[in-house]
């Protein structure tokens, strides 16, 4: 067993005093096909956009429905990557009012704040799928292609419901962390 290192928070950061390890790493696993999926779908953006801007500038016709495809792609890929940043911490950290305060009270404010921002994209997951099905149930088309915008919500949807769940487990784990805060 390792010394337990304390980050400038005074949260004990070495990996066995991470409570939950097996469902941290099945989130991790998880999260990161997650990100790969949205990098594919980033890629795919990039070529319709530049295949868009060659035919365009070669025979002076874009692809059509170019921005419908481009729209709904990106949508899903960064619901795909917020789940990542979760699980890694890498979300913006303001942490000006809160830095003479004790460990513990910043542990405590930590656990708060993480509930909180679980609570919200509670919300947004709950929102998109709402949407979705909304659209599926007026069957509403994009312009051009007729693609379903329920396409578009399901999978934001599915990437907003894996950020709730990481955001639940983050929640949890600096909940776990107040007690054991030096």
């Amino acid at each position: 067993m390792s010394t337990p290192e304390v980050t400038e928070h005074g949260i004990l950061a070495a990996p066995e005093y991470l409570p939950f390890p097996r469902i941290r790493a099945v989130l991790e696993g998880v999260t990161t096909w997650a990100a790969l999926l949205a990098g594919a779908l980033l890629l795919v953006a990039v070529a319709v956009t530049t295949g868009s801007v060659l035919q365009g500038a070669i025979i002076n016709k874009p692809i059509l429905g170019d921005s419908e495809i481009v729209e709904m792609v990106l949508g899903v890929a960064v619901a795909f990557c917020l789940p990542l940043a979760e699980m890694r911490g890498a979300h913006v950290l303001v942490d000006f009012f809160t830095q003479k305060l004790p460990p513990r009270a910043i542990a405590g404010l930590d656990a708060l704040m993480r509930s909180v921002a679980a609570a919200v994209v509670f919300v947004l997951a709950w929102r998109l799928a709402i949407g979705g099905y909304n659209n599926w149930d007026r069957e509403r088309e994009t312009m051009f292609l007729e693609i379903p915008f329920w396409w578009g919500y399901a999978g934001a949807a599915i990437g907003m419901a894996l950020w709730m769940v990481c955001s639940a487990f983050i929640a949890l784990e600096s909940a776990a962390r107040v007690r054991r805060t030096v």
